[in-house]
């Protein structure tokens, strides 16, 4: 504590950023785009990743990086201009004036999030919201991907911060790439060349203690769709350490009737993969409808995870692509190619179009020249920020 205060006194280095990715994980999502971009249009700024001890080796070659709780960690915690992360940074940690914050977020929310978890107390179950929302107050930038991610962040967070229209900067990759970034991913999963992928993506529960519950029998879903397919399972990160995997995927994985895709790193490296994903509340959709590929809602339990977490989206009505309530309905629809028809199309435009509107392949670099060189914002969403300011409990109808 005494470094950091003597550190605190020093003036902000005006061309230091530090970056941080879900609790100290490694260079990944959002953060590691802004930091890539970074370096590509402004190497004058110095990023520094802070990242766990247990994560260290297998951080990039050369990434320059400091473990929390360090001397180095303190200092340049002190020192820097621009904080970038994707969570909240501990309270520990003290906002100098002219320092930026910049929250990512991860991903487009579906489920409640922040302040909206007062209301759901079975969700908020070991989270400290007042404690949340005072960190929140911290941030200067809220990056959004559409106008209903931006309504959704102002009302769970309702603090002093600016929300920016950049789309979402690790999602540049999936509106940029090719067939070869395509054919190169599901190569690295180690999928059969011509096979369809498959990917099911499931989320937590908040109403079951662990938060997993078995909504498809792997194996059986495996089988069904038949030769030339090939089943990629992600499972929601906090369930990566827990009953899930030992309940059957690892083994299903061993024996070659799946791919557990679960610890590969990036997420977009695993959308990029697929032809068609089914998940049931993942928010992968928002992103993964950037792809213009099917998607499917398997929705056996919508109403026990809307009332015990709550929901900003009525996937029901706005589902981006067909929506089965039982196994039965989902097996039918990949054994008749429903899933790829002209109804699933169209539902996947129409959700595209209202929660992918800022993602054009430019966010980082948006995010790296208006926010940390102060150049104008360039692109499709240039002059699209939000005023300062609380937002108030506004209708998420209004982004209809």
């Amino acid at each position: 504590r005494a470094w950091y205060a003597a550190c605190s006194r020093r003036p902000l280095d005006p061309d230091l950023a530090v970056y941080s990715a879900f609790s100290h994980r490694g260079v990944l999502g959002d953060p590691a785009a802004i930091h890539a971009k970074a370096r590509e249009i402004a190497p004058q700024l110095r990023g520094v990743w802070v990242v766990r001890e247990d994560a260290v080796a297998d951080l990039p070659p050369g990434t320059d990086f400091v473990t929390p709780g360090s001397r180095r960690f303190h200092e340049v915690m002190a020192r820097a201009t621009y904080w970038v992360n994707n969570v909240n940074w501990p309270g520990t940690l003290a906002k100098r004036p002219g320092s930026v914050h910049i929250q990512t977020h991860r991903g487009t929310p579906l489920k409640y999030m922040g302040a909206d978890l007062l209301t759901k107390p079975g969700a908020r179950h070991g989270f400290d919201v007042p404690k949340m929302l005072w960190r929140a107050d911290r941030w200067d930038y809220s990056l959004v991907a559409s106008r209903h991610a931006e309504l959704a962040w102002e009302r769970a967070y309702p603090c002093h911060y600016t929300s920016v229209r950049t789309g979402s900067p690790r999602n540049d990759v999936l509106v940029t790439a090719g067939p070869e970034a395509t054919e190169a991913a599901r190569a690295r999963l180690g999928v059969p060349p011509g096979n369809t992928v498959v990917l099911y993506a499931p989320t937590r529960r908040d109403y079951r203690k662990g938060g997993h519950v078995d909504r498809i029998d792997l194996a059986r879903f495996a089988r069904d769709l038949g030769e030339g397919r090939t089943l990629v399972v992600r499972l929601h990160p906090s369930l990566a350490q827990g009953v899930a995997r030992g309940l059957g995927l690892a083994d299903l994985h061993r024996r070659g009737v799946l791919v557990d895709a679960t610890d590969v790193p990036r997420a977009e490296d695993v959308l990029l993969a697929a032809d068609v994903m089914v998940t049931d509340y993942s928010s992968l959709m928002f992103d993964y409808a950037l792809l213009d590929r099917p998607l499917v809602v398997h929705a056996d339990d919508w109403g026990a995870f809307t009332a015990s977490r709550g929901a900003y989206v009525d996937l029901m009505a706005e589902a981006p692509g067909h929506v089965t309530r039982s196994y039965g309905e989902l097996a039918e629809l990949f054994a008749s190619g429903a899933w790829r028809d002209g109804e699933s199309a169209r539902l996947r435009r129409r959700f595209k179009e209202r929660f992918c509107e800022f993602d054009d392949g430019l966010a980082a670099e948006r995010v790296v020249r208006a926010l940390m060189l102060g150049e104008p914002m360039p692109g499709r969403a240039a002059g699209t920020g939000r005023v300062p300011g609380p937002a108030g409990p506004r209708s998420l109808q209004d982004t209809r």
